[in-house]
């Protein structure tokens, strides 16, 4: 076929798609050639970096600095490209040591975290948007610094009581039920009929007695029935304070005194 080509000009197309590792010891063809920023040569993934291919235009002292820390004062001491250490460190002793000279040590320039006792310098200070000062990166959040902003600024929601609220509400519906309960327990007592001093167990005209179940006597008891059915809702969802579950308690020993009462009572 006259569109196909040779083996060997597929090889040399490919060649001009990639380039060849310039180190002398590999001459890899890499499609995806790294260059190196010191020599601008191209290299393969294994010899891309200046210490593998041994750059010659690669200075270690201008990219590689260390400033060592003085054993005394643990400041970190700058040495220049081309000084002995020696000798910067001598130096360093002679004039900078805060202890070998006596000196106090320079201030830290820069902002320090506003979180109390914290003081760390902050390179990449963080600002809240609440209070409007920086942090470090471990009190950036309102609640680990105390936001000043948020603490003022907190209220007690109308959607959703508080607890106090809700205590406080308990407290008035248990005192109310508590009223309720003492004001129905006078009408029941007032109610009771009073038998007359002459009268007996044998006589048989018994006396004119009045209504032993009087309009408010029903009343109050529809009032007792309610409140125990209501607080026992309450109960079982586990909202009842100590004083309504006192409340309770009476009304359902009323209940069950009242019920027995009325399995005792026979009509003739």
């Amino acid at each position: 076929m006259s569109g196909s080509s040779t083996p060997l000009e597929r090889d040399q197309q490919m060649l001009s798609i990639g380039k060849q590792c310039s180190d002398s010891t590999c001459g890899l063809v890499d499609f995806l050639p790294f260059k190196c920023q010191h020599c601008a040569q191209s290299y393969c993934a294994e010899h891309f970096r200046p210490t593998a291919h041994h750059c010659e235009q690669y200075d270690e002292s201008k990219y590689n600095r260390v400033a060592p820390e003085c054993p005394l004062c643990n400041e970190p001491v700058a040495i220049p490209p081309g000084e002995d250490p020696n000798v910067r460190m001598d130096r360093h002793f002679d004039t900078d040591c805060s202890v070998m000279t006596g000196k106090t040590r320079k201030a830290k320039s820069g902002p320090t975290c506003a979180r109390g006792k914290c003081g760390k310098v902050l390179f990449a200070p963080i600002r809240c948007q609440k209070c409007n000062q920086q942090f470090c990166p471990e009190h950036r959040f309102p609640a680990d610094h105390s936001c000043s902003s948020t603490a003022s600024s907190s209220k007690p929601s109308t959607s959703k009581p508080s607890f106090a609220n809700a205590k406080s509400q308990a407290s008035a519906a248990g005192a109310q039920a508590m009223a309720a309960f003492k004001r129905s327990a006078t009408a029941a007592s007032a109610a009771k009929p009073s038998l007359p001093p002459s009268s007996t167990s044998n006589s048989k005209n018994p006396p004119n007695l009045p209504h032993l179940f009087s309009k408010t006597d029903r009343r109050a008891k529809q009032e007792r029935e309610s409140q125990r059915r209501a607080m026992q809702a309450r109960a079982s969802k586990g909202l009842l304070s100590a004083e309504e579950k006192t409340i309770l308690a009476a009304l359902e020993a009323e209940r069950a005194q009242g019920v027995d009462g009325d399995k005792g009572c026979v009509m003739m």
